[in-house]
């Protein structure tokens, strides 16, 4: 067994022993307290940051372009393996080492806001767990074993959103995320089953042959369908602000770093496949452009610091869309990263922007001033900026058409079905004696 392959099993190993120590005390009923779940999660983040650090250096001395692990099937029946396969490159160092620089932050300052917090061992067992999928995403070799990093991450997200349980808004808000992300996770696992039943592999080293198969065109579209959701891409965004109900800690870890960056981590995966086609080059740059522009417009008329910031975020990322779009890769790769520092050191200041402001009125001025003189005020003529900003106060109801010309019919058929079965088990009733 190699280096690269030891160091990624002991990678595996150190972020997957937290969260299953913790997650077993709750199901028990006997939570660990406040001090060995802070302990369990900080000792995690330290022994990660340094796992990557090693990583690094071993791929780097071994002058090797790219390393695939294979490690033993966890599933065999039938005459059939699943086989999970971990990659060790530039691109899943770079992000992984993204993760393990932001993730301690996020432990360090959690500390004091959830010391002696109803539900703080469920807040560590979320986060711990999260830092194990944010692993397997980030290092994952196929679509398959990223695809189980990428539902960890998204129940976490969903859990998180409502982690304020006596708050009943946090409840609705959570499902709608839910929902957004269903959808695209559908998208996502039909690309994979697709994979594996077209083309030889869903290896993310053989996706330069895969390009020439007949249905490639589809899974790629399929790909940076399913990859809208988690990057909060039109016309999947609305439930973005309504995430911002969850703790400072998990929006700046979720939103603002890790988990809305798992889209553009997605397209760089699998670049390869949907790449060699400039019809879904041409859809991922149209998405991106027309998300920078409504989440640049909307996020200006949004009036507390957590909503403004998602939106910020949002239109960051529809431009890093864009540069996947262009073929930009190493530029949206570093354009993740420095977006990721910013977003998680605004959101995690966001609960003490208010008294920044009171403490040095100046500053409220100065930013008040500076957002009234340039950007969109320069750009769109005076008669139209009333009409502009009544807009998208309204969100340019985004969510009004997605209700009516999507969830309610959808719901309509179903109400259709549920009354129809009524009918049927009356019916059965009655004649049965």
């Amino acid at each position: 067994m190699s280096l690269l392959a030891i160091l990624v099993v002991v990678a595996l190993i150190v972020a997957a022993l937290p969260p299953i120590t913790l997650g077993v005390a709750l199901l028990l009923g006997r939570p660990l307290d406040e001090r060995r779940s802070v302990l369990a999660a900080d000792v995690q983040s330290v022994l990660m940051l340094v796992l990557a650090v090693a990583l690094a250096l071993a791929h780097a001395t071994s002058g090797r372009g790219a390393t695939d692990v294979r490690l033993p099937p966890p599933l065999d029946f039938a005459g059939y393996q699943w086989v999970p396969v971990l990659l060790v490159d530039w691109t899943s160092i770079a992000y992984f080492g993204l993760v393990c620089v932001v993730y301690p932050a996020i432990v360090r300052f959690s500390m004091p806001a959830f010391h002696r917090e109803p539900g703080a061992a469920r807040y560590w067992f979320l986060v711990t767990l999260l830092a194990f999928a944010l692993l397997a995403t980030s290092l994952a070799g196929n679509l398959d074993v990223l695809f189980v990093g990428w539902e960890l991450v998204g129940l976490c997200s969903v859990q998180l959103i409502a982690f304020f349980r006596s708050n009943p808004r946090s409840g609705e808000n959570s499902l709608r995320a839910l929902v957004y992300y269903r959808i695209c996770d559908a998208a996502l696992l039909g690309a994979l089953v697709w994979l594996h039943g077209s083309f030889p592999t869903a290896e993310f080293l053989r996706f330069h042959e895969d390009a020439g198969q007949s249905s490639a065109l589809a899974v790629g579209a399929l790909i940076l369908f399913a990859s809208l959701a988690k990057s909060a891409q039109l016309p999947m965004s609305p439930w973005l602000h309504r995430a911002m109900e969850g703790p400072a800690a998990s929006s700046a870890i979720f939103y603002g770093a890790l988990s809305i960056h798992l889209g553009p981590l997605l397209l760089l995966r699998t670049a390869p496949l949907w790449m060699a086609f400039p019809s879904v080059r041409i859809a991922c740059a149209a998405v991106g452009s027309c998300t920078a522009i409504y989440a640049s417009l909307v996020g200006r008329t949004r009036p507390d610091a957590k909503t403004s910031l998602a939106y910020a975020a949002m239109a960051q990322l529809g431009v890093i869309y864009i540069e996947l779009a262009l073929g930009w890769h190493e530029l949206a790769l570093l354009h993740v990263w420095a977006h990721a520092g910013l977003r998680t050191w605004q959101f995690l200041r966001s609960s003490s922007l208010i008294q920044d402001f009171q403490s040095n009125p100046l500053v409220g001025a100065q930013v008040r001033a500076r957002a009234m003189a340039g950007g969109w005020s320069l750009a769109v003529p005076a008669r139209w900026q009333r009409n502009l900003h009544l807009d998208s106060l309204r969100l340019f109801w985004l969510d009004a058409l997605q209700w009516n010309l999507v969830a309610r019919p959808w719901l309509a058929v179903w109400r259709g079905v549920a009354r129809l079965e009524d009918r049927l088990l009356a019916a059965e009733r009655r004649r049965s004696p």
